[in-house]
């Protein structure tokens, strides 16, 4: 992160610092998501931590209110990532946050210039911008038109994000081809191989090799090596992995609002929870604590693969507090039918791009499913 003031056209925006930890911690907390269960998101310790993993060159803007602390914020992270099946630059926009009582400032508009700018100075006008929105953000929806001059957002593709309940016990989940372990050290060059021939049949997915990936891992809070289960054949060749990434350490969801319906349904499974060694959802005000699948790595039509890493990953996450965990797929995924008869609660992500010079003028990205760690949301 580079540190100083920002002069630019899009108004005044200045790059955060490590003296903007709390202020931005607090307008985190100060945006929650809202929907049948709302929730607050806890960035503490470190609000930065996410970002630090998000490229290898990150920012975060920030505007000032009249008492000198962010009142708005805004992030990029530059990264190489497969789009249309070779690597190239792009950069992602996330953390776009506006306290509540500044809303409808059009300080979103100087942050989404600010964003287009920043991608204009990594690569040139048709470097691709993406971002992802919560399906039902009215207000980013309406910002995805274009108003006032701002460029078209092009939608294309949605996450579907799973939270599996971690309830009953699952034994006997491996086909009999199959045989899951645990990840160590001197599995991360065979898993960069696997990842490097499987990440150009998606879009976006970021380029990773054995040292980028083991840097990645070590500097994940909360996240080891031992946190990857891998699936292999019979003849010990590997098919898939996956990482399972509880991040308390880093993030934490706080529950503010169950609809009329979850309350009934966490009601039940709080009853429930004590006789099959489950966790109770939390009451008002406590932590959700989950586990959310990072680095998914699996061939388009090994939807097997999927589903006994995925049911592994729910015995090995049960307990510890954890209520669920999170699993992200484009729905145009073949092996989403992995994820079938699990009780699974989704929640759609739409997917949106553009460019600095305006609406996206490249090729269809309509020609592979979206990879896309939602971890880092």
């Amino acid at each position: 992160m580079t540190a100083g003031a920002v002069a630019t056209p899009a108004g005044l925006v200045r790059l955060a610092t490590e003296n903007d930890n709390q202020a931005l911690i607090a307008l985190a907390a100060a945006c929650p998501m809202e929907g049948d269960l709302s929730l607050r998101i806890d960035r503490a310790p470190d609000f930065f931590a996410l970002n630090r993993l998000e490229g290898d060159r990150w920012k975060v803007g920030v505007i000032d209110g009249e008492h000198g602390r962010p009142i708005a914020c805004v992030a990029t992270a530059e990264r190489r990532a497969w789009m249309h099946g070779r690597p190239v630059t792009l950069v992602y926009a996330g953390d776009l946050k506006v306290h509540p009582e500044h809303r409808g400032t059009r300080a979103a508009d100087t942050l989404e210039r600010f964003v287009g700018e920043t991608a204009r100075e990594t690569a040139g006008e048709s470097t691709p911008i993406l971002l992802t929105v919560l399906a039902g953000n009215r207000s980013m929806e309406r910002r995805a038109t274009g108003p006032r001059g701002l460029p078209r957002l092009r939608r294309f593709a949605t996450l579907r994000s799973f939270a599996i309940p971690l309830l009953w016990r699952r034994d006997g989940v491996s086909p009999p081809d199959l045989r899951i372990a645990i990840a160590a050290q001197r599995d991360l060059e065979e898993m960069a191989d696997l990842w490097t021939t499987i990440a150009p049949t998606r879009q976006f997915c970021t380029a990773l090799d054995a040292e980028s990936l083991a840097r990645w891992i070590h500097a994940a809070p909360g996240l080891e090596i031992e946190d990857y289960l891998l699936a292999r054949d019979r003849q010990g060749r590997l098919l898939g992995f996956v990482g399972m990434w509880d991040q308390r350490a880093m993030k934490t969801l706080r529950v503010l609002r169950y609809s009329a319906t979850l309350s009934v349904l966490r009601g039940v499974v709080s009853v429930v929870a004590p006789f099959v060694g489950a966790t109770a959802p939390p009451a008002i005000g406590e932590p959700l604590h989950h586990a959310s699948a990072v680095h998914l790595c699996v061939p388009l039509d090994r939807a097997d693969v999927l589903r006994a890493l995925v049911l592994a990953a729910y015995d090995h996450m049960r307990g510890a507090e954890r209520v669920f965990v999170s699993v992200a797929l484009d729905t145009r995924e073949r092996v989403i039918a992995a994820l079938d008869g699990l009780l699974a609660a989704p929640t759609d992500i739409h997917a949106y791009v553009t460019m600095p010079s305006g609406e996206w003028a490249g090729a269809a990205l309509d020609d592979r499913p979206l990879h896309f760690e939602t971890a880092l949301v």
